[in-house]
Protein backbone atom coordinates (compact mmCIF):
# COMPACT_ATOMS: atom_id res chain seq x y z
CA UNK A 1 0.00 0.00 0.00
CA UNK A 2 1.13 3.55 -0.70
CA UNK A 3 1.80 5.71 2.35
CA UNK A 4 -0.66 8.37 3.37
CA UNK A 5 0.40 11.82 4.49
CA UNK A 6 1.99 11.54 7.89
CA UNK A 7 3.04 7.93 7.36
CA UNK A 8 6.50 6.59 6.55
CA UNK A 9 6.93 4.83 3.23
CA UNK A 10 8.34 1.32 3.53
CA UNK A 11 10.17 0.15 0.44
CA UNK A 12 11.28 -3.48 0.04
CA UNK A 13 15.00 -3.83 -0.65
CA UNK A 14 14.48 -5.16 -4.18
CA UNK A 15 12.90 -1.90 -5.30
CA UNK A 16 16.17 -0.04 -4.77
CA UNK A 17 18.83 -1.95 -6.68
CA UNK A 18 20.95 1.16 -7.07
CA UNK A 19 21.10 1.93 -3.37
CA UNK A 20 21.07 -1.40 -1.51
CA UNK A 21 23.27 -4.46 -2.18
CA UNK A 22 21.72 -7.87 -2.58
CA UNK A 23 21.82 -9.93 0.64
CA UNK A 24 24.39 -12.65 0.81
CA UNK A 25 23.13 -16.21 1.06
CA UNK A 26 23.94 -17.95 4.32
CA UNK A 27 25.02 -21.55 4.32
CA UNK A 28 22.54 -22.23 7.11
CA UNK A 29 19.52 -21.23 5.00
CA UNK A 30 17.05 -23.95 4.03
CA UNK A 31 17.98 -23.78 0.33
CA UNK A 32 21.59 -24.60 1.06
CA UNK A 33 20.60 -27.50 3.30
CA UNK A 34 18.23 -28.84 0.71
CA UNK A 35 20.82 -28.73 -2.04
CA UNK A 36 23.79 -30.23 -0.14
CA UNK A 37 22.41 -32.87 2.22
CA UNK A 38 21.48 -35.56 -0.35
CA UNK A 39 24.85 -35.32 -2.07
CA UNK A 40 26.82 -35.47 1.17
CA UNK A 41 24.75 -38.40 2.33
CA UNK A 42 25.46 -40.32 -0.82
CA UNK A 43 29.17 -39.63 -0.61
CA UNK A 44 29.34 -40.64 3.04
CA UNK A 45 27.67 -44.04 2.42
CA UNK A 46 29.43 -45.91 -0.38
CA UNK A 47 26.93 -48.74 -0.15
CA UNK A 48 24.01 -46.43 -0.92
CA UNK A 49 21.83 -47.57 -3.75
CA UNK A 50 22.11 -46.22 -7.25
CA UNK A 51 18.64 -44.78 -6.81
CA UNK A 52 19.83 -42.53 -3.97
CA UNK A 53 22.68 -41.31 -6.18
CA UNK A 54 20.19 -40.43 -8.92
CA UNK A 55 17.87 -38.67 -6.47
CA UNK A 56 20.74 -36.73 -4.92
CA UNK A 57 22.17 -35.76 -8.31
CA UNK A 58 18.74 -34.78 -9.56
CA UNK A 59 18.15 -32.52 -6.56
CA UNK A 60 21.56 -30.91 -7.02
CA UNK A 61 20.96 -30.28 -10.72
CA UNK A 62 17.51 -28.86 -9.98
CA UNK A 63 18.93 -26.56 -7.32
CA UNK A 64 21.70 -25.36 -9.63
CA UNK A 65 19.15 -24.74 -12.40
CA UNK A 66 16.93 -22.80 -10.01
CA UNK A 67 19.84 -20.65 -8.87
CA UNK A 68 20.91 -20.06 -12.48
CA UNK A 69 17.34 -19.08 -13.43
CA UNK A 70 17.12 -16.69 -10.51
CA UNK A 71 20.50 -15.23 -11.42
CA UNK A 72 19.34 -14.63 -14.99
CA UNK A 73 16.43 -12.57 -13.71
CA UNK A 74 18.64 -10.67 -11.30
CA UNK A 75 21.17 -10.02 -14.06
CA UNK A 76 18.56 -8.41 -16.31
CA UNK A 77 18.74 -4.64 -16.50
CA UNK A 78 15.65 -3.36 -14.66
CA UNK A 79 14.53 0.26 -14.97
CA UNK A 80 16.60 2.36 -12.55
CA UNK A 81 15.01 3.72 -9.38
CA UNK A 82 15.18 7.30 -10.62
CA UNK A 83 12.49 6.52 -13.21
CA UNK A 84 9.99 6.12 -10.38
CA UNK A 85 9.97 9.92 -10.18
CA UNK A 86 8.95 10.31 -13.83
CA UNK A 87 5.16 10.66 -14.29
CA UNK A 88 3.49 8.07 -16.51
CA UNK A 89 2.12 10.75 -18.87
CA UNK A 90 5.61 11.83 -19.95
CA UNK A 91 5.91 12.10 -23.72
CA UNK A 92 9.72 12.33 -23.72
CA UNK A 93 11.98 10.44 -21.31
CA UNK A 94 15.77 10.75 -21.42
CA UNK A 95 17.76 8.32 -19.28
CA UNK A 96 21.44 9.07 -18.65
CA UNK A 97 23.82 6.67 -16.92
CA UNK A 98 26.88 8.65 -15.73
CA UNK A 99 27.81 5.82 -13.38
CA UNK A 100 28.37 3.60 -16.50
CA UNK A 101 26.36 0.45 -15.69
CA UNK A 102 27.45 -3.14 -16.22
CA UNK A 103 30.22 -3.52 -18.79
CA UNK A 104 30.05 0.08 -20.01
CA UNK A 105 32.80 1.36 -17.70
CA UNK A 106 35.29 -1.22 -18.96
CA UNK A 107 34.27 -0.62 -22.56
CA UNK A 108 34.66 3.13 -22.10
CA UNK A 109 38.16 2.64 -20.71
CA UNK A 110 39.14 0.40 -23.61
CA UNK A 111 37.66 2.82 -26.14
CA UNK A 112 39.33 5.90 -24.64
CA UNK A 113 42.64 4.03 -24.54
CA UNK A 114 42.81 4.56 -28.31
CA UNK A 115 43.19 8.31 -27.76
CA UNK A 116 46.21 10.25 -26.44
CA UNK A 117 46.23 10.74 -22.68
CA UNK A 118 43.93 7.82 -21.84
CA UNK A 119 46.30 4.88 -22.25
CA UNK A 120 46.63 4.26 -18.49
CA UNK A 121 43.41 2.60 -17.33
CA UNK A 122 44.27 3.07 -13.66
CA UNK A 123 43.73 6.83 -14.02
CA UNK A 124 40.49 6.58 -16.00
CA UNK A 125 38.26 8.12 -13.33
CA UNK A 126 40.67 11.00 -12.77
CA UNK A 127 40.91 11.62 -16.52
CA UNK A 128 37.11 11.65 -16.88
CA UNK A 129 36.84 14.09 -13.98
CA UNK A 130 39.50 16.26 -15.59
CA UNK A 131 37.61 16.41 -18.90
CA UNK A 132 34.25 17.09 -17.24
CA UNK A 133 35.79 19.74 -15.01
CA UNK A 134 37.19 21.55 -18.02
CA UNK A 135 33.90 21.34 -19.91
CA UNK A 136 32.01 22.64 -16.88
CA UNK A 137 34.43 25.51 -16.42
CA UNK A 138 34.29 26.55 -20.06
CA UNK A 139 30.51 26.23 -20.33
CA UNK A 140 29.95 28.36 -17.20
CA UNK A 141 32.80 30.81 -17.73
CA UNK A 142 34.37 29.50 -14.54
CA UNK A 143 31.33 30.20 -12.36
CA UNK A 144 30.45 26.57 -11.54
CA UNK A 145 32.78 24.24 -9.64
CA UNK A 146 32.58 20.73 -11.03
CA UNK A 147 33.63 18.83 -7.89
CA UNK A 148 31.08 20.44 -5.56
CA UNK A 149 28.16 21.28 -7.84
CA UNK A 150 28.19 18.76 -10.69
CA UNK A 151 29.94 15.55 -9.66
CA UNK A 152 27.60 14.91 -6.66
CA UNK A 153 24.76 14.56 -9.19
CA UNK A 154 26.57 11.90 -11.25
CA UNK A 155 26.52 9.09 -8.69
CA UNK A 156 23.82 7.13 -10.49
CA UNK A 157 21.13 7.22 -13.16
CA UNK A 158 19.63 10.55 -14.21
CA UNK A 159 16.28 11.16 -15.92
CA UNK A 160 14.91 14.11 -17.88
CA UNK A 161 11.24 14.02 -18.79
CA UNK A 162 8.71 16.19 -20.61
CA UNK A 163 4.97 15.68 -20.34
CA UNK A 164 2.49 16.20 -23.16
CA UNK A 165 1.19 19.36 -21.47
CA UNK A 166 4.73 20.73 -21.32
CA UNK A 167 5.15 20.10 -25.05
CA UNK A 168 2.00 22.08 -25.80
CA UNK A 169 3.09 24.92 -23.50
CA UNK A 170 6.57 25.01 -25.04
CA UNK A 171 5.10 25.42 -28.52
CA UNK A 172 3.32 28.62 -27.46
CA UNK A 173 6.01 29.87 -25.06
CA UNK A 174 4.09 29.05 -21.88
CA UNK A 175 5.11 27.96 -18.38
CA UNK A 176 7.35 24.86 -18.54
CA UNK A 177 5.28 22.79 -16.08
CA UNK A 178 6.04 19.13 -16.76
CA UNK A 179 9.79 19.42 -17.51
CA UNK A 180 11.63 17.44 -14.84
CA UNK A 181 15.27 16.66 -14.09
CA UNK A 182 15.84 13.88 -11.54
CA UNK A 183 19.38 12.94 -10.52
CA UNK A 184 20.82 10.24 -8.27
CA UNK A 185 23.21 11.97 -5.85
CA UNK A 186 26.15 10.67 -3.85
CA UNK A 187 24.33 11.48 -0.61
CA UNK A 188 26.13 14.75 -0.01
CA UNK A 189 24.14 16.99 -2.35
CA UNK A 190 21.46 19.40 -1.18
CA UNK A 191 19.53 22.06 -3.05
CA UNK A 192 21.73 24.68 -1.39
CA UNK A 193 25.04 22.96 -2.18
CA UNK A 194 24.10 22.63 -5.85
CA UNK A 195 22.25 25.89 -6.52
CA UNK A 196 23.43 28.15 -3.71
CA UNK A 197 20.83 30.26 -1.93
CA UNK A 198 17.24 28.97 -2.20
CA UNK A 199 13.92 30.66 -1.54
CA UNK A 200 10.91 30.00 0.67
CA UNK A 201 10.02 26.34 1.02
CA UNK A 202 6.70 24.62 0.50
CA UNK A 203 5.97 21.07 1.58
CA UNK A 204 4.38 18.25 -0.39
CA UNK A 205 4.03 14.71 0.94
CA UNK A 206 6.38 15.69 3.81
CA UNK A 207 9.09 16.75 1.33
CA UNK A 208 10.41 20.34 1.30
CA UNK A 209 10.32 22.05 -2.10
CA UNK A 210 12.65 25.05 -2.32
CA UNK A 211 12.57 27.74 -4.97
CA UNK A 212 15.70 28.37 -7.05
CA UNK A 213 14.48 31.32 -9.08
CA UNK A 214 11.17 32.74 -10.22
CA UNK A 215 9.95 29.52 -11.89
CA UNK A 216 12.30 26.69 -10.95
CA UNK A 217 12.34 24.75 -7.70
CA UNK A 218 14.36 21.96 -6.12
CA UNK A 219 13.57 19.08 -3.76
CA UNK A 220 15.60 16.27 -2.23
CA UNK A 221 13.86 12.95 -1.62
CA UNK A 222 16.16 10.25 -0.30
CA UNK A 223 19.17 10.36 -2.63
CA UNK A 224 17.28 11.89 -5.52
CA UNK A 225 17.45 15.57 -6.41
CA UNK A 226 14.41 16.84 -8.32
CA UNK A 227 14.44 20.05 -10.35
CA UNK A 228 11.46 21.64 -12.11
CA UNK A 229 8.57 23.92 -11.31
CA UNK A 230 6.80 23.41 -7.99
CA UNK A 231 3.88 21.77 -9.80
CA UNK A 232 6.26 19.47 -11.68
CA UNK A 233 8.05 18.36 -8.51
CA UNK A 234 4.74 17.69 -6.77
CA UNK A 235 3.67 15.49 -9.69
CA UNK A 236 7.04 13.72 -9.55
CA UNK A 237 6.68 12.97 -5.84
CA UNK A 238 3.14 11.73 -6.41
CA UNK A 239 4.37 9.40 -9.15
CA UNK A 240 7.01 7.97 -6.81
CA UNK A 241 4.83 7.62 -3.72
CA UNK A 242 1.64 6.49 -5.49
CA UNK A 243 3.34 4.04 -7.87
CA UNK A 244 2.14 5.84 -11.02
CA UNK A 245 5.53 6.38 -12.67
CA UNK A 246 6.66 5.72 -16.22
CA UNK A 247 8.63 2.60 -15.30
CA UNK A 248 5.33 0.74 -14.80
CA UNK A 249 3.87 1.89 -18.13
CA UNK A 250 3.56 -1.10 -20.53
CA UNK A 251 4.41 0.96 -23.61
CA UNK A 252 7.55 2.40 -22.05
CA UNK A 253 8.69 -0.96 -20.69
CA UNK A 254 8.10 -2.59 -24.08
CA UNK A 255 10.09 0.12 -25.83
CA UNK A 256 12.94 0.00 -23.33
CA UNK A 257 13.17 -3.80 -23.58
CA UNK A 258 14.11 -3.48 -27.26
CA UNK A 259 17.50 -2.03 -26.31
CA UNK A 260 20.31 -4.58 -26.11
CA UNK A 261 22.58 -4.86 -23.08
CA UNK A 262 23.70 -2.02 -20.86
CA UNK A 263 23.20 1.49 -22.20
CA UNK A 264 24.91 4.77 -21.30
CA UNK A 265 21.89 6.78 -22.45
CA UNK A 266 18.43 6.31 -23.94
CA UNK A 267 15.62 8.50 -25.25
CA UNK A 268 11.95 7.50 -25.44
CA UNK A 269 9.37 9.40 -27.52
CA UNK A 270 5.64 8.76 -27.31
CA UNK A 271 4.69 9.91 -30.80
CA UNK A 272 0.99 10.51 -30.10
CA UNK A 273 1.44 13.65 -27.95
CA UNK A 274 4.49 14.73 -29.94
CA UNK A 275 2.44 14.58 -33.14
CA UNK A 276 -0.50 16.40 -31.52
CA UNK A 277 1.80 19.19 -30.36
CA UNK A 278 3.25 19.47 -33.85
CA UNK A 279 -0.25 19.76 -35.31
CA UNK A 280 -1.11 22.52 -32.84
CA UNK A 281 2.09 24.39 -33.68
CA UNK A 282 1.80 24.33 -37.48
CA UNK A 283 -1.96 24.18 -37.83
CA UNK A 284 -2.34 27.93 -37.74
CA UNK A 285 0.36 28.29 -40.40
CA UNK A 286 -1.51 26.17 -42.89
CA UNK A 287 1.38 23.71 -43.20
CA UNK A 288 0.16 20.22 -44.15
CA UNK A 289 1.25 17.43 -41.82
CA UNK A 290 0.90 13.77 -42.79
CA UNK A 291 -1.32 11.60 -40.66
CA UNK A 292 0.34 8.94 -38.54
CA UNK A 293 -1.26 5.89 -36.91
CA UNK A 294 -1.88 5.99 -33.18
CA UNK A 295 0.21 4.09 -30.67
CA UNK A 296 3.61 4.66 -32.27
CA UNK A 297 6.77 5.32 -30.27
CA UNK A 298 10.51 5.58 -30.82
CA UNK A 299 13.32 4.56 -28.47
CA UNK A 300 17.00 5.38 -28.97
CA UNK A 301 19.84 3.80 -27.00
CA UNK A 302 23.58 4.49 -26.84
CA UNK A 303 26.12 1.88 -25.79
CA UNK A 304 29.87 1.40 -26.00
CA UNK A 305 32.14 -1.43 -27.04
CA UNK A 306 35.93 -1.48 -27.10
CA UNK A 307 36.28 0.12 -30.54
CA UNK A 308 32.92 1.70 -31.32
CA UNK A 309 29.98 3.77 -30.16
CA UNK A 310 26.62 2.24 -31.13
CA UNK A 311 23.30 4.09 -31.47
CA UNK A 312 20.20 1.91 -31.79
CA UNK A 313 16.72 3.13 -32.72
CA UNK A 314 13.57 1.02 -32.58
CA UNK A 315 9.94 1.76 -33.40
CA UNK A 316 6.84 -0.29 -34.21
CA UNK A 317 5.79 -0.42 -37.85
CA UNK A 318 2.23 0.58 -38.65
CA UNK A 319 0.36 -2.07 -40.61
CA UNK A 320 -0.29 -1.04 -44.20
CA UNK A 321 -2.27 -2.76 -46.89
CA UNK A 322 -0.33 -3.16 -50.13
CA UNK A 323 -2.20 -2.58 -53.41
CA UNK A 324 -3.63 -5.73 -54.91
CA UNK A 325 -1.19 -7.34 -57.32
CA UNK A 326 1.64 -5.02 -56.29
CA UNK A 327 5.19 -6.26 -55.67
CA UNK A 328 6.25 -7.36 -52.20
CA UNK A 329 8.96 -5.56 -50.26
CA UNK A 330 12.51 -6.78 -50.70
CA UNK A 331 13.94 -8.77 -47.77
CA UNK A 332 17.01 -7.62 -45.87
CA UNK A 333 20.18 -8.49 -47.75
CA UNK A 334 23.93 -7.88 -47.78
CA UNK A 335 25.42 -5.19 -50.00
CA UNK A 336 25.43 -5.92 -53.72
CA UNK A 337 27.64 -2.92 -54.50
CA UNK A 338 30.52 -3.05 -51.98
CA UNK A 339 32.36 -5.57 -54.16
CA UNK A 340 31.98 -3.27 -57.19
CA UNK A 341 33.32 -0.07 -55.58
CA UNK A 342 37.01 0.77 -55.05
CA UNK A 343 38.50 0.12 -51.62
CA UNK A 344 39.17 3.84 -51.08
CA UNK A 345 35.53 4.85 -51.59
CA UNK A 346 34.83 7.81 -49.33
CA UNK A 347 31.21 6.88 -48.73
CA UNK A 348 28.09 5.38 -50.22
CA UNK A 349 24.43 4.73 -49.48
CA UNK A 350 22.60 1.66 -50.75
CA UNK A 351 18.87 0.92 -50.78
CA UNK A 352 17.43 -2.51 -51.56
CA UNK A 353 14.17 -3.15 -53.40
CA UNK A 354 13.87 0.36 -54.82
CA UNK A 355 11.78 -0.67 -57.82
CA UNK A 356 9.26 -2.53 -55.68
CA UNK A 357 9.05 0.38 -53.24
CA UNK A 358 8.36 2.86 -56.04
CA UNK A 359 5.63 0.67 -57.49
CA UNK A 360 4.07 0.22 -54.06
CA UNK A 361 4.08 3.99 -53.55
CA UNK A 362 2.57 4.64 -56.97
CA UNK A 363 -0.08 2.01 -56.31
CA UNK A 364 -0.99 3.64 -53.01
CA UNK A 365 -1.21 7.08 -54.65
CA UNK A 366 -3.36 5.66 -57.42
CA UNK A 367 -5.84 4.40 -54.85
CA UNK A 368 -6.29 7.85 -53.31
CA UNK A 369 -8.91 10.07 -54.99
CA UNK A 370 -6.86 13.20 -54.25
CA UNK A 371 -3.79 11.94 -56.13
CA UNK A 372 -5.23 9.54 -58.69
CA UNK A 373 -5.59 12.20 -61.43
CA UNK A 374 -2.04 13.49 -60.93
CA UNK A 375 -0.68 9.96 -61.06
CA UNK A 376 -2.59 9.23 -64.27
CA UNK A 377 -1.17 12.38 -65.88
CA UNK A 378 2.34 11.24 -64.93
CA UNK A 379 1.68 7.80 -66.37
CA UNK A 380 0.49 9.32 -69.64
CA UNK A 381 3.60 11.49 -69.87
CA UNK A 382 5.85 8.45 -69.42
CA UNK A 383 4.18 6.35 -72.11
CA UNK A 384 7.00 7.18 -74.51
CA UNK A 385 9.29 5.31 -72.12
CA UNK A 386 6.87 2.45 -71.67
CA UNK A 387 5.18 3.83 -68.56
CA UNK A 388 6.30 4.09 -64.94
CA UNK A 389 6.28 0.32 -64.51
CA UNK A 390 8.68 -0.16 -67.41
CA UNK A 391 11.00 2.50 -66.03
CA UNK A 392 11.18 1.18 -62.48
CA UNK A 393 10.02 -2.43 -62.54
CA UNK A 394 13.42 -3.76 -63.59
CA UNK A 395 15.28 -2.06 -60.71
CA UNK A 396 16.36 -4.08 -57.68
CA UNK A 397 18.89 -1.97 -55.71
CA UNK A 398 20.26 1.57 -56.02
CA UNK A 399 23.43 3.10 -54.56
CA UNK A 400 25.08 6.52 -54.60
CA UNK A 401 28.85 6.51 -54.07
CA UNK A 402 31.60 9.11 -53.71
CA UNK A 403 35.01 7.94 -54.90
CA UNK A 404 38.35 9.75 -55.24
CA UNK A 405 39.71 10.30 -58.73
CA UNK A 406 43.12 11.48 -59.90
CA UNK A 407 42.81 15.05 -58.66
CA UNK A 408 39.30 15.32 -57.26
CA UNK A 409 36.31 13.25 -56.19
CA UNK A 410 33.46 11.93 -58.25
CA UNK A 411 29.90 10.86 -57.51
CA UNK A 412 28.23 7.88 -59.14
CA UNK A 413 24.81 6.25 -59.18
CA UNK A 414 24.74 2.46 -59.40
CA UNK A 415 21.55 0.60 -60.34
CA UNK A 416 21.26 -3.16 -60.12
CA UNK A 417 18.65 -4.70 -62.39
CA UNK A 418 16.81 -7.98 -62.15
CA UNK A 419 19.33 -9.44 -64.60
CA UNK A 420 21.96 -8.38 -67.13
CA UNK A 421 19.51 -8.45 -70.02
CA UNK A 422 17.07 -6.09 -68.30
CA UNK A 423 19.86 -3.65 -67.32
CA UNK A 424 21.30 -3.59 -70.86
CA UNK A 425 17.88 -3.12 -72.46
CA UNK A 426 16.90 -0.17 -70.27
CA UNK A 427 20.25 1.57 -70.75
CA UNK A 428 19.99 1.16 -74.51
CA UNK A 429 16.48 2.60 -74.42
CA UNK A 430 17.65 5.65 -72.43
CA UNK A 431 20.63 6.11 -74.80
CA UNK A 432 18.37 6.11 -77.85
CA UNK A 433 16.08 8.68 -76.26
CA UNK A 434 19.07 10.92 -75.50
CA UNK A 435 20.19 10.71 -79.13
CA UNK A 436 16.71 11.71 -80.21
CA UNK A 437 16.52 14.56 -77.68
CA UNK A 438 19.95 15.92 -78.67
CA UNK A 439 18.99 16.46 -82.29
CA UNK A 440 19.28 20.15 -83.13
CA UNK A 441 20.97 21.01 -79.82
CA UNK A 442 24.53 21.45 -78.58
CA UNK A 443 24.29 18.13 -76.72
CA UNK A 444 26.65 15.48 -78.08
CA UNK A 445 26.98 11.76 -77.37
CA UNK A 446 30.15 9.75 -77.80
CA UNK A 447 31.03 6.11 -77.14
CA UNK A 448 34.34 4.64 -76.05
CA UNK A 449 35.53 1.16 -75.27
CA UNK A 450 36.95 0.47 -71.82
CA UNK A 451 38.25 -3.09 -71.49
CA UNK A 452 35.36 -4.44 -73.52
CA UNK A 453 32.67 -2.27 -71.90
CA UNK A 454 31.07 0.55 -73.89
CA UNK A 455 31.05 3.86 -72.00
CA UNK A 456 28.69 6.52 -73.33
CA UNK A 457 29.47 10.15 -72.51
CA UNK A 458 26.84 12.86 -72.85
CA UNK A 459 28.30 16.38 -73.19
CA UNK A 460 25.71 19.04 -72.39
CA UNK A 461 28.14 21.87 -73.18
CA UNK A 462 28.42 25.02 -71.10
CA UNK A 463 25.25 25.04 -69.02
CA UNK A 464 25.94 28.40 -67.33
CA UNK A 465 24.01 30.31 -69.99
CA UNK A 466 21.14 27.87 -69.78
CA UNK A 467 20.91 28.31 -66.03
CA UNK A 468 21.13 32.07 -66.45
CA UNK A 469 18.18 32.03 -68.83
CA UNK A 470 16.24 30.15 -66.13
CA UNK A 471 16.73 33.05 -63.71
CA UNK A 472 19.70 31.64 -61.80
CA UNK A 473 22.23 34.51 -61.91
CA UNK A 474 25.89 33.97 -61.20
CA UNK A 475 25.78 30.23 -61.81
CA UNK A 476 29.26 29.45 -63.19
CA UNK A 477 28.98 25.71 -63.75
CA UNK A 478 30.92 25.38 -66.99
CA UNK A 479 30.70 22.20 -69.02
CA UNK A 480 28.55 19.34 -67.81
CA UNK A 481 29.29 15.75 -68.77
CA UNK A 482 27.59 12.55 -67.72
CA UNK A 483 28.93 9.10 -68.50
CA UNK A 484 27.21 5.75 -68.14
CA UNK A 485 27.92 2.09 -68.78
CA UNK A 486 26.53 -1.32 -67.93
CA UNK A 487 28.42 -4.39 -66.77
CA UNK A 488 26.50 -7.57 -66.00
CA UNK A 489 23.36 -6.46 -64.11
CA UNK A 490 24.74 -3.11 -62.84
CA UNK A 491 24.34 0.27 -64.53
CA UNK A 492 26.91 2.93 -63.53
CA UNK A 493 26.08 6.61 -64.07
CA UNK A 494 28.54 9.36 -63.08
CA UNK A 495 29.93 12.74 -63.98
CA UNK A 496 32.91 12.99 -66.27
CA UNK A 497 36.49 12.77 -65.11
CA UNK A 498 36.93 9.01 -65.29
CA UNK A 499 34.64 8.05 -62.39
CA UNK A 500 32.79 5.40 -64.40
CA UNK A 501 36.07 3.92 -65.64
CA UNK A 502 37.45 3.88 -62.09
CA UNK A 503 34.49 1.79 -60.93
CA UNK A 504 34.67 -0.52 -63.91
CA UNK A 505 38.35 -1.23 -63.09
CA UNK A 506 37.55 -2.57 -59.59
CA UNK A 507 38.58 -6.18 -59.01
CA UNK A 508 37.24 -8.41 -56.25
CA UNK A 509 40.52 -8.33 -54.32
CA UNK A 510 40.72 -4.54 -54.23
CA UNK A 511 37.10 -3.59 -53.62
CA UNK A 512 35.39 -1.83 -50.75
CA UNK A 513 34.25 -5.23 -49.53
CA UNK A 514 37.88 -5.94 -48.58
CA UNK A 515 38.37 -2.68 -46.68
CA UNK A 516 38.80 -3.30 -42.96
CA UNK A 517 37.16 0.03 -42.10
CA UNK A 518 34.05 -0.80 -44.13
CA UNK A 519 33.83 -4.40 -42.97
CA UNK A 520 34.08 -3.51 -39.27
CA UNK A 521 31.53 -0.69 -39.44
CA UNK A 522 28.93 -2.65 -41.40
CA UNK A 523 29.48 -5.89 -39.43
CA UNK A 524 28.62 -3.99 -36.24
CA UNK A 525 25.73 -2.12 -37.85
CA UNK A 526 24.28 -5.30 -39.37
CA UNK A 527 25.41 -6.64 -42.77
CA UNK A 528 21.89 -7.80 -43.73
CA UNK A 529 19.70 -4.75 -44.08
CA UNK A 530 17.22 -2.85 -46.23
CA UNK A 531 19.37 0.29 -46.29
CA UNK A 532 22.99 0.93 -45.46
CA UNK A 533 25.25 3.96 -45.41
CA UNK A 534 29.01 4.02 -44.98
CA UNK A 535 31.43 6.92 -44.54
CA UNK A 536 35.19 6.38 -44.40
CA UNK A 537 35.97 8.97 -41.74
CA UNK A 538 39.73 8.41 -41.90
CA UNK A 539 39.96 8.97 -45.65
CA UNK A 540 37.42 11.80 -45.66
CA UNK A 541 39.22 13.71 -42.90
CA UNK A 542 42.55 13.26 -44.68
CA UNK A 543 41.00 14.66 -47.85
CA UNK A 544 39.43 17.58 -45.96
CA UNK A 545 42.79 18.43 -44.39
CA UNK A 546 44.16 19.23 -47.82
CA UNK A 547 41.56 21.96 -48.32
CA UNK A 548 42.18 23.76 -45.03
CA UNK A 549 43.58 27.30 -45.24
CA UNK A 550 47.05 27.77 -43.81
CA UNK A 551 45.71 29.85 -40.90
CA UNK A 552 43.65 26.90 -39.65
CA UNK A 553 46.05 24.10 -40.49
CA UNK A 554 48.20 24.57 -37.37
CA UNK A 555 45.19 24.36 -35.03
CA UNK A 556 43.99 21.27 -36.90
CA UNK A 557 47.41 19.60 -36.71
CA UNK A 558 48.16 20.29 -33.04
CA UNK A 559 44.75 20.21 -31.36
CA UNK A 560 42.34 18.14 -33.47
CA UNK A 561 44.33 15.75 -35.65
CA UNK A 562 45.82 13.68 -32.76
CA UNK A 563 42.27 12.71 -31.77
CA UNK A 564 40.55 12.68 -35.16
CA UNK A 565 43.24 10.37 -36.56
CA UNK A 566 41.73 7.58 -34.44
CA UNK A 567 38.30 7.79 -36.07
CA UNK A 568 37.78 5.00 -38.59
CA UNK A 569 34.31 4.91 -40.13
CA UNK A 570 30.57 5.34 -39.77
CA UNK A 571 28.15 2.55 -40.58
CA UNK A 572 24.39 3.05 -40.70
CA UNK A 573 21.83 0.34 -41.39
CA UNK A 574 18.06 0.10 -41.33
CA UNK A 575 15.98 -3.07 -41.19
CA UNK A 576 12.19 -3.13 -41.41
CA UNK A 577 10.02 -6.14 -40.63
CA UNK A 578 6.24 -6.48 -40.53
CA UNK A 579 6.20 -5.28 -36.90
CA UNK A 580 9.38 -3.37 -36.09
CA UNK A 581 11.78 -0.91 -37.65
CA UNK A 582 15.40 -0.87 -36.43
CA UNK A 583 18.15 1.56 -37.33
CA UNK A 584 21.72 1.41 -36.08
CA UNK A 585 24.51 3.97 -36.32
CA UNK A 586 28.06 2.83 -35.53
CA UNK A 587 31.13 5.04 -35.17
CA UNK A 588 34.28 2.91 -35.16
CA UNK A 589 37.67 3.74 -33.64
CA UNK A 590 41.10 2.54 -34.71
Amino acid sequence: MDPKPGQTEITPPQTQPDTMPAPAMSSSEPLAAATTEPVLSAVGRPAASRTRWLIGGGLAVAAIAAIALAASFLAASPPPEVLKYVPADSAIVVELRPELPGDQRQHLGNLLAHFPGFEDQSTLDAKIDEVLERLTREASNGEIDYLTRVKPLLAGPMAISVTAEALDATMVGGNPDGVLVAATTDGSATCESIFGRTGVSSTHRQVDIKTIDRELACALHRRYLLVGTVTTIEASLDARLDGTSIDADPTYRSARSELEGDQVASIFLDLDPVYDSLLDAVGTLGVPVAEIPEGLWVVLGVRLIDDAVIFDTYSPVAASALPSGGPTSAPAAESRFAAKLPADTLGFVEVHGVGASIQQGLGALGGEPATADVLQALEDALQLLGGAGNLTGWIEDVAIAVVPTDDSVGAAVLIRGKDAEAATARLSQIRNLLILASTGTDITLSDSDHDGVMVTTVDFGDVSSVLGSMGIPGAEVGRLEIAFAVRDDVVVIAGGGGTVERILDVESGSSLATSGTYVRAIDLAGPRNNLQLFVALDATLTLAEGFLPAAELETWTTELKPYLDHLAGIGVTSVTTDTTGRSRVVITIK
